[in-house]
């Protein structure tokens, strides 16, 4: 997909700009999977735990678990959903924050779409790895990091195209994987 990628994925976000019905199935996809979004629960010795489930609520249903602010984690669960359908896969970063931000819990999900990924980075590392469209590998085949612009390259207050390494463990790359 290296050479076609960028194509088909604008080729599909022009559709569902431009195509009522195309937008209206998307909205049908995710509505039908997503639906009011998938809940959390936490139990500690079989049981529910209460106290855990009190904090998550203050923090996942209401717009603190979103680093833009903008949405509940069920809203964020649509939103990325439909960035798969819509362009094939999206990014979800974790965002550790200081205790001073007085943050329910210490952590924000931050949405990215995929080309955020600097998929020209491709080749060998030091130490035996490699990087593949932006993802790179250790040795033995585990992702180590994900080459991220720190802008979305189309944005018109673009400053730099220097993409920099993510942890792998602050990234959750979903996506359809079919084989």
């Amino acid at each position: 997909t290296a050479r076609t990628l960028s194509r088909l994925r604008s080729g599909a976000r022009d559709l569902m700009r431009n195509n009522p019905h195309a937008r209206r199935a998307l909205d049908s996809i995710v509505a039908n999977t997503i639906g009011t979004g998938i809940s959390v629960q936490f139990v500690r010795d079989g049981e529910p735990a209460a106290e855990i489930e009190a904090l998550a609520k203050r923090h996942l249903e209401t717009t603190e678990c979103d680093a833009e602010g903008r949405h509940n984690f069920r809203g964020l669960q649509s939103l990325a959903f439909r960035s798969v359908v819509e362009g094939g896969e999206v990014l979800v970063r974790r965002r550790w924050r200081r205790a001073s931000d007085g943050l329910a819990v210490p952590v924000q999900f931050q949405l990215l779409e995929p080309e955020y990924l600097d998929d020209s980075k491709d080749g060998p590392t030091t130490g035996g790895g490699r990087i593949i469209q932006g993802v790179e590998y250790d040795a033995i085949g585990r992702r180590r990091a994900y080459w991220l612009y720190p802008e979305h390259p189309g944005s018109s207050t673009l400053r730099s195209l220097r993409s920099e390494p993510v942890p792998a463990r602050d990234i959750a790359h979903v996506y359809r994987e079919d084989r």
